[in-house]
């Protein structure tokens, strides 16, 4: 197999902004507000298509059925490809949300899977800030009695980020991002979300958005909150690298490429999210070009390939 470049999926948000064309130069609608590109999806919300090559149009999903082994990495299989990569504009603040865990997802959402995420911060306006998750000592009979009276600011936990800050954000946690932020996402792929909390906001058409209290009540941690990774970077030969996440769900090294990088796909797969700068992708069979906003999937049996260039690229694996 090659490594494989997807076609971008953009999602309207009413939060949107415009980044993903004015840092990226992306092709996106005018006059849209897209909040979020899908950069590799087999979700069934929507499926990403391999963008050139040999399996050029070729749907992950299919290309996972047919390939796992070559994929995933030998004797490795899953329902449906484990991650969920996104690049989100938040220019405005999103909805106060939390997500289920697995089990409570499979019970009451179907045999769905829960979600948990993280987030590596591209950009971020000056004093921006995330919420993640709750004050201590908020207890679920305060957090409904502050939603009734629409204070639920009162009991968030707010946290102040800029670039190349990282947040860790299990299911049960309440999160939300705020305006001005750019983000990397990294979450299970899944697309459960809850919305506790929307400002009472409308869309173009003066209606609000729907919420889900109760479900949110249901898998509310209220013990959780959260604090900003500094990433701690070590140096490699031709660069840096960071470990930031290490779950049972993924993990992910944020690594500073300033000129030739070795990696190694040790067995599973490897994506790569070029958020800044540009480079190129060697491998034993040819070369990729990748830039800024561009994404990658490596599948499992290439192996051995490297990173040249002057680049910040987020790799992820489960």
């Amino acid at each position: 197999m090659q490594p494989l470049k997807f076609k971008p999926i953009f999602m309207e948000r009413i939060w949107g902004g415009d980044v993903l064309k004015t840092k990226y130069g992306f092709n996106v609608p005018d006059g849209k507000k897209i909040g979020e590109l899908w950069c590799i999806s087999d979700n069934k919300t929507a499926v990403s298509e391999v963008d050139g090559g040999i399996y050029d149009g070729v749907k992950l999903s299919v290309l996972a059925n047919k390939h796992g082994d070559e994929l995933y990495g030998e004797g490795k299989s899953y329902d449906r490809f484990p991650l969920l990569i996104k690049i989100i504009d938040a220019n405005d603040k999103l909805s106060v949300q939390v997500h289920p865990d697995d089990d409570y997802a499979y019970y009451h959402e179907n045999g769905d899977i829960g979600k948990t995420e993280m987030w590596y911060i591209i950009d971020a306006k000056p004093g921006a800030t995330l919420i993640c998750g709750l004050k201590e000592g908020t207890t679920k009979e305060q957090f409904k009695s502050l939603l009734e009276k629409e204070s639920l600011e009162d009991c968030l936990n707010e946290i102040e980020v800029r670039r190349g800050d990282v947040v860790y954000i299990p299911s049960g946690m309440v999160h939300a991002i705020g305006e001005g932020i750019l983000i990397c996402e990294i979450q299970q792929n899944s697309d459960l979300t809850y919305r506790v909390y929307d400002y009472n906001r409308v869309d173009d058409n003066g209606n609000k958005r729907e919420l889900h209290i109760d479900k949110a009540l249901d898998v509310i941690d209220f013990n959780l909150k959260s604090d900003k990774i500094v990433p701690e970077y070590k140096n490699i030969s031709g660069g840096s690298i960071a470990n930031v996440v290490q779950s049972k769900y993924f993990k992910t090294d944020v690594i500073h490429v300033e000129s030739t990088v070795d990696m190694e796909t040790n067995g599973t797969f490897n994506t790569l999210v070029m958020v800044e700068g540009e480079g190129k992708i060697l491998y034993e069979d040819g070369e990729v070009d990748l830039k800024s906003g561009e994404s990658l999937l490596i599948p499992a049996e290439i192996g051995k390939y490297t990173v040249t260039g002057n680049c910040i690229i987020i790799r992820s694996y489960v």
